[in-house]
């Protein structure tokens, strides 16, 4: 069986899915046990296991999950310097950053 898993959620348990080589034991286990010769059939046991890595990924993966994606305190503190008039643009800082994303988009793609 293939274990299918899917990022970003927060499914905690893989899904299994029968491949081609389990074709006749699925069919067998699902219509009652027969596999045509009378005999009854066991259904296949499959496991996963997890290795020490993947189960530390999954650790972080629920600690990212517990953590807001936006800084209220500094989108707060913004809002109040543009309201009040105080907040200031550094054109070369933005300038900066924009190639810096460049760079990075291109050495992905």
């Amino acid at each position: 069986m293939a274990v299918n898993s899917i990022n970003g959620s927060n499914n905690a348990t893989p899904t299994l899915v029968s491949d081609s080589r389990n074709t006749k034991s699925t069919a067998a286990v699902s219509s009652g046990g027969q596999n045509g010769t009378g005999a009854s059939t066991a259904p296949a046991s499959d496991s996963v296991t997890l290795t020490d890595t993947a189960a530390q990924l999954r650790s972080l993966e629920q600690q990212l999950a517990s953590v807001p994606v936006v800084d209220t305190q500094r989108v707060n503190a913004v809002r109040s310097e543009i309201a009040s008039g105080t907040f200031v643009i550094d054109p070369p800082r933005v300038a900066g950053k924009i190639i810096q994303l460049e760079g990075m988009i291109a050495s992905r793609g």
